[in-house]
This record gives structure tokens, C-alpha cells and sequence, in this order.
């Protein structure tokens, strides 16, 4: 869990990062491919990716115990010993 975490709040940090060189640092005037520009795509892409994979690890950790609480029977249904 605190691995998701962690990877969540990084995952954001570089699309922060991502944003604050597109608009800082980034030459707009020139084209697409100058370094700043890949620079602050990658950033995006690469907070998207981590942010994404902490949701798939939040959902798998999260599955076992909602999957076992739906099949429990419910109180009422269990024999009386």
C-alpha cells in the first residue's frame, strides 16, 4: 500500500514538473522535438504511467478483501452451535 502511495505522489510530481517545464522552460517558438518539449512530454507520460500503475496496485490489494467479504455468508444464515 505504501508503495502505490508513493508511486501515486510521485506520478504526480512529474506531471507537475512535466507542466511547469512545458510552460517555463519549453521554447515555444520552435518545433515540437527541442529537447525541453521531449523533456516535459516524458515527464507527463511518465507521471501518467506511475499514477496508472498505483491504481492498478490499489485495485489488486483491495480485491482480496472485497472479494472475501462478499462471499461471506451473512450472520444470520450460519448453523447456531
Amino acid at each position: 500500500m505504501r508503495l502505490a502511495v508513493g508511486m501515486a505522489i510521485i506520478g504526480v510530481i512529474c506531471i507537475v514538473a512535466g507542466l511547469l517545464t512545458a510552460y517555463l522552460i519549453a521554447d515555444h517558438s520552435s518545433a515540437d522535438s527541442s529537447p525541453s518539449s521531449l523533456t516535459a512530454i516524458g515527464l507527463g507520460c511518465l507521471g501518467f504511467l506511475l499514477i496508472l500503475l498505483s491504481a492498478v496496485l490499489f485495485i489488486g490489494r483491495s480485491r482480496g478483501p472485497l472479494w472475501r467479504w462478499l462471499r461471506k455468508p451473512p450472520r444470520e444464515a450460519m448453523p447456531r452451535s
